[in-house]
C-alpha cells in the first residue's frame, strides 16, 4: 500500500503544480533597444512582486518593431500583449491601444497607491494620448542634447588657436552657423593641429533617424518669428514639419535652409549618411570626435568610456543649437488580447511608471524622467549631470508628425532628403515642392 500512497502523492503534487502553472498569466512585452535594458530590469523586480505574472521581455530594433506593431494592432492578432511606443506614432497606433483612461475608471483598484497621475509631466502625458484617450503610459521623456569635449574647449592652447582662425572665441556653439566653424577647427583634414579626428558625429541616413534630424534643423526656422507669422504656431499633432493648418512648411527658403546647415556640416563628420545611432555613440565614446548631438540615454556609456576619463572633466552637456527634438516613449497595451492578460500588462506598465522604478533607471539606464518630482529631485539631479537642464530645453522641442500618415510620411522623406543631400536629387525649393506633393497626395489618402 506505501507504492500506491507514494503514487498518489506524486500525482497529487504534479496536479498541484499544474494548477498553479494555470495561474500564471504570461505576457510578451516587446520594446526598442533604447528602453530594453531597463524594461528587463523592472520586469524582473515586477515578478518578484507578481509572482503570478511572467513578463517576457523581447528587444527588437524600432525599425523592425515599428511594422511589426502596426501590423499586430491593424490585424487584432494580439501578439505583443504591451510594448514601448514612440510617441510621435499616436495616430498610426491608436486604433489598436487600449485607452487607459476608460480602463482606470473600470478599474481604478488597479492603480497602486502613491502613483500620483499629477506628478507625470504634463507634456510627456499628453504625448501618450490621441483624441483625448491615454493610450500610453509616458515611460522615457527623451530629448536630444549637444555632447562636447568639455576639456578641449576649456584648453587655453586651443582657445587661441580658434581665435587666430576666426577671430572669436571658441565656445559651445548656440547656431548651426557657429557649429561650422568649430567642426571645422576640431577636424584633422582642416585643421592638423586638431585633438580629434572629426569636429562632429552626424546621423543622416536612410532610416527614420534622418525623419528626427531634421527637426533640430528646420526648427530654429520654423519657430522664429518669420516662421511663425508665416505659418502659424506648430500644430501639436502635427509637429513642426507642418503649418498650423495641416499643410507641409518645408517647400520654401527655410527648408531649404535647413538641409543647407545639414550639408554644411558633413565634410567635418565620419561617414554621416552612413552612420546611425550606435556609429555616432562610439564616435564621441572613442574620443574620434569633438562634439555629438544624441539623446539622453547615451549619457552612461560616454561616461564608462576610457577614452573620456575622467567623465566629469571631459563631457560637456548643453541644450542643441537652436532647438532640441522630442523622443518621447511610452508604455501601451495591446487591446485585442484577453481580459487576463489586459489586466497583467495594465499593471506591468504601472509598475514601470511609478516614482520608485522612475528613480531606478534614470540612475542605472539613464531613462530620462518623466515625472515632476524626479526633475525636481537633488538625488536625480547629482545622478546624471543633464536632469537639471532637462526642463529648459523641453520648453522649446520641436516635434514630429503625431498624425495616422505619419508611417507614409516617414517613409517617403528619409530616401528623399538622403538623395538631397548626397546630390542625388538637387538642392532646391523645387525639390522641396515635389517632396511636399507627395506629401499631399498621402494626406488626401492617395500613395
Amino acid at each position: 500500500m506505501g507504492k500506491y500512497r507514494f503514487l498518489l502523492l506524486v500525482v497529487s503534487m504534479i496536479a498541484v503544480m499544474a494548477v498553479a502553472a494555470l495561474a500564471v498569466t504570461t505576457i510578451s512585452v516587446v520594446v526598442s533597444p533604447d528602453n530594453g535594458p531597463s524594461i528587463q530590469y523592472l520586469a524582473q523586480q515586477f515578478m518578484q512582486q507578481n509572482p503570478d505574472i511572467k513578463v517576457d521581455v523581447t528587444i527588437i530594433s524600432w525599425e523592425t518593431l515599428y511594422p511589426r506593431l502596426l501590423a499586430d494592432l491593424t490585424s487584432k492578432t494580439g501578439i505583443y500583449d504591451a510594448f514601448t511606443w514612440d510617441v510621435m506614432t499616436a495616430g498610426a497606433m491608436h486604433s489598436g491601444c487600449l485607452d487607459l483612461t476608460q480602463y482606470f475608471k473600470d478599474h481604478p483598484d488597479i492603480i497602486p497607491s502613491g502613483y500620483d497621475m499629477n506628478d507625470l509631466l504634463p507634456l510627456a502625458y499628453k504625448l501618450g494620448t490621441w483624441n483625448g484617450d491615454l493610450i500610453g503610459l509616458p515611460y522615457y521623456n527623451n530629448t536630444m542634447l549637444f555632447y562636447y569635449r568639455k576639456d578641449l574647449f576649456n584648453n587655453p592652447t586651443y582657445q587661441q588657436q580658434f581665435y587666430q582662425m576666426f577671430g572669436r572665441p571658441l565656445r559651445v556653439p548656440t547656431t548651426w552657423a557657429e557649429a561650422v566653424d568649430v567642426a571645422r577647427f576640431f577636424t584633422q583634414a582642416y585643421n592638423p593641429k586638431s585633438p580629434t579626428r572629426y569636429g562632429i558625429a552626424l546621423m543622416f541616413p536612410t532610416t527614420h533617424t534622418m525623419f528626427y534630424m531634421f527637426p533640430l534643423f528646420f526648427g530654429p526656422y520654423r519657430t522664429s518669428t518669420n516662421g511663425i507669422r508665416e505659418f502659424g504656431p506648430v500644430n501639436f499633432d502635427y509637429g513642426t514639419y507642418f503649418t498650423s493648418d495641416g499643410k507641409p512648411a518645408f517647400a520654401n527658403q527655410y527648408g531649404l535652409m535647413a538641409l543647407e546647415d545639414m550639408k554644411a556640416l558633413m565634410p567635418y563628420a565620419p561617414d554621416p549618411l552612413g552612420s546611425d545611432y550606435g556609429q555616432t555613440i562610439e564616435y564621441f565614446a572613442q574620443g574620434m570626435v569633438a562634439m555629438c548631438p544624441q539623446w539622453t540615454n547615451p549619457y552612461l556609456q560616454f561616461a564608462s568610456s576610457p577614452a573620456l576619463q575622467p567623465a566629469s572633466e571631459k563631457i560637456g552637456i548643453a541644450p542643441m543649437p537652436g532647438v532640441s527634438v522630442a523622443g518621447n516613449w511610452a508604455l501601451g497595451v495591446n487591446k485585442y488580447i484577453s481580459p487576463e492578460k489586459q489586466a497583467a500588462a495594465v499593471k506591468f506598465i504601472l509598475f514601470c511608471t511609478t516614482k520608485e522604478s522612475g528613480m531606478a533607471v534614470l540612475k542605472k539606464f539613464a531613462i530620462a524622467p518623466v515625472r515632476e518630482s524626479i526633475l525636481d529631485s537633488p538625488e536625480a539631479q547629482a545622478a546624471i549631470p543633464w536632469v537639471s537642464a532637462l526642463p529648459s530645453i523641453y520648453q522649446t522641442e520641436a516635434f514630429r508628425p503625431r498624425i495616422p500618415q505619419e508611417p507614409q510620411l516617414e517613409s517617403i522623406t528619409d530616401v528623399y532628403f538622403s538623395k538631397m543631400l548626397s546630390g542625388a536629387i538637387p538642392m532646391t525649393i523645387q525639390s522641396l515642392q515635389s517632396l511636399a506633393d507627395q506629401w499631399n497626395k498621402v494626406l488626401a489618402g492617395g500613395q
